[in-house]
């Protein structure tokens, strides 16, 4: 019962923080912001664009087209994002090894993650810890 109150606790607070999408990632339109919201709501947790459209109403092209317009990045890439800042942040917990941070944001292994932490922000998964959000935020912008 603990684990689901803290994770519950962890989502909120992690929703709460991320409400507003960084202005590095260039998403101003209406629904690039509804859908940033739905993404983080998840608490860093995987969630499919089907979901978010099914949410938004919209068709899973139309939202994906949409996302990614302006400079912003395309919606898979926000996902992964999100759920990087999430593993950032439960890295920075000394009770969290590297696989119980994996499985907490919905990777299947460490390894995983730590090819998800290569590709988007060119770091190793063992600096996670180490490394702010917006040092995050740089690197994945930076591409």
């Amino acid at each position: 019962l603990g684990h689901a109150l803290l994770a519950h606790a962890f989502t909120a607070r992690f929703a709460a923080a991320l409400d507003s999408p960084p202005a590095p990632l260039s998403l101003r339109s209406p629904l690039q912001v509804a859908a940033w919201r739905a993404i983080v709501a998840h608490g860093g947790r995987p969630v499919g664009t089907a979901h978010i459209a099914r949410a938004l109403r919209v068709t899973r092209e139309h939202l994906s087209r949409s996302f990614s317009s302006g400079g912003a990045p395309t919606l898979k890439r926000a996902i992964d994002f999100v759920r990087l800042l999430a593993a950032g942040e439960l890295a920075k917990n000394p009770g969290y090894d590297l696989n119980e941070v994996a499985r907490l944001v919905g990777f299947a292994s460490s390894a995983r993650l730590s090819a998800s932490v290569q590709r988007l922000v060119r770091a190793q998964a063992s600096a996670l810890s180490a490394l702010r959000a917006t040092d995050l935020l740089v690197r994945f912008v930076r591409g």
